[in-house]
């Protein structure tokens, strides 16, 4: 990638060379894939966070709260449609597009057909339990047709996740990123406008309607890619195909299952004890963790793949250079933004409402976590690069499991409560993690040059 005539390389300072290196080559894929993800995501968390200014505005904080709980469900039963298929495909399309391009045809063909029947299921599934969901889990029986909306909210997600993992192997995060501000610009208009003309249920509507454009994107963009990589994508699969979904993608899921439900439990038992005006306050609380991490979410995107494709060329140093990078730049905005939202949080929960000013000193707080999360995120996907199964779900039941447990401990004291426990958990896991990833590095590149003999992690 260039910019006004000059490579992107050319652009970083003395230290910033150093630090990542001479491979020109190795700054413009992680700096080019930094810059569309930061771009694209950047824009859609800034729509989607205005949208939700304007949604607690026409909802207030009751309903509010009660669309934090659906967003917060679809998330959970997320997981499970989409079923680890995004990093999949971005780890076996970045590994393979390269040396076998018709083997990365076939994983593309696998996530693809996989994500569309998950996804079929598990809505229906939420369509169907509705009135369950709604009475039995949520104790709010009027939020059946929410639930229910809920679920094609969840197929087009699940989709999306696969698609967005395709693009991410093959390195087209311009795409990526213009997909998310097509998602964002949707979500700020379709959900603001059905919140003022329909209420709840309209703002789903919106939400469900932007997915779906974004699904038609993504699919016209990863076809394109593999017509102009002569990647053929194929349903017709080998067995060493469907060994992925056993030996990667049910780990990641595994892993994840350690984690998202105990945050969508933390969200439900707030909702519970305390009542969903806190709930909502809660919500609002935490779009201040998405803004301070959206660069962290965007660069995320960078990481599993070039990190499998550097790993594939058996360079144990570029890999080294290749992490010291990605943790640079998930880390140091992440920074940078929560000093800012820390000064500015009386005011930025002042755009919500009155009746939101009151968590101000939580929003502090919640830069802590944060700092402590941007950091974590690179770690876990270097371990899912190397293949490091076992650490990844561990880190993941540690933090699943210290979060409910702090939840439990603290609900009493509200939203703010409930923002300690989240602390706790990123501190913890960061002090756990990033030994444990040294240590894991050190095996795996024992001459500090090439890699050592691949081992099957999820088999320990």
């Amino acid at each position: 990638m260039r910019a006004g005539g000059r490579s992107w390389r050319e652009l970083v300072p003395p230290w910033g060379q150093r630090l990542l290196g001479q491979e020109g080559g190795l700054w413009e894929r992680v700096a080019g894939g930094a810059l569309w993800s930061i771009g694209g995501t950047g824009i859609m968390n800034a729509l989607t966070t205005a949208s939700s200014v304007v949604c607690a505005r026409l909802l207030g904080s009751t309903r509010f709260g009660e669309l934090a709980i659906l967003l917060s469900t679809v998330n959970f039963f997320l997981v499970i449609g989409s079923a680890g298929l995004g990093m999949t495909a971005s780890r076996y399309v970045g590994g393979h597009r390269n040396a076998d391009p018709v083997r990365a045809g076939r994983i593309i063909g696998l996530c693809s057909a996989t994500a569309l029947a998950v996804g079929l299921g598990i809505a229906t599934l939420c369509v169907l339990f509705a009135p369950w969901l709604s009475t039995a889990v949520l104790r709010a029986p009027g939020l059946a047709r929410g639930v229910a909306l809920a679920g094609g909210i969840l197929l087009f997600s699940t989709i999306n996740a696969s698609q967005v993992g395709i693009l991410g192997g093959l390195e087209d995060f311009r795409s990526i990123a213009i997909g998310n501000v097509i998602r964002g610009v949707g979500v700020a208009l379709l959900a603001s406008a059905g919140a003022a003309l329909l209420g709840l249920n309209g703002t789903l509507l919106g939400y469900l309607i932007a997915g779906l454009a974004t699904t038609v994107y993504y699919r016209i963009s990863f076809h394109r890619d593999c017509k102009s990589r002569s990647t053929p994508v194929t349903f017709r699969f080998e067995a060493q195909d469907f060994r992925i979904l056993y030996t990667f993608t049910l780990p990641v899921l595994v892993a994840t299952l350690s984690h998202l439900p105990a945050v969508w439990w933390t969200n439900v038992l707030l909702a519970r004890t305390k009542g969903y005006a806190e709930a909502g306050i809660y919500n609002a609380i935490m779009q201040c963790q998405v803004l301070i991490l959206f660069i962290t979410t965007a660069t995320s995107n960078i990481s599993l793949p070039t990190l499998s494709n550097v790993l594939s060329e058996g360079d144990g140093r570029t890999y080294k250079r290749c992490l010291r990078a990605n943790f640079l730049v998930t880390s140091v905005p992440a920074v940078i933004v929560a000093i800012l939202v820390a000064v500015f949080s009386r005011f930025i929960m002042g755009l919500y409402g009155p009746a939101f000013q009151v968590a101000s000193n939580a929003v502090i707080l919640i830069c802590i976590s944060a700092i402590f999360l941007a950091i974590s995120t690179p770690m876990n996907l270097a371990m899912w690069s190397l293949d490091a199964a076992v650490p990844a779900i561990a880190l993941s039941l540690v933090r699943g499991g210290v979060l409910v447990i702090a939840a439990y401990a603290l609900v009493g004291k509200g939203a703010e409560g409930l923002v300690w426990a989240n602390v706790i958990m990123a501190v913890l896991q960061a002090a756990v993690g990033l030994p444990w990833l040294a240590v894991l590095i050190r095996r795996r590149f024992r001459s500090g040059l090439t890699i050592a003999p691949q081992e099957s992690w999820a088999g320990k």
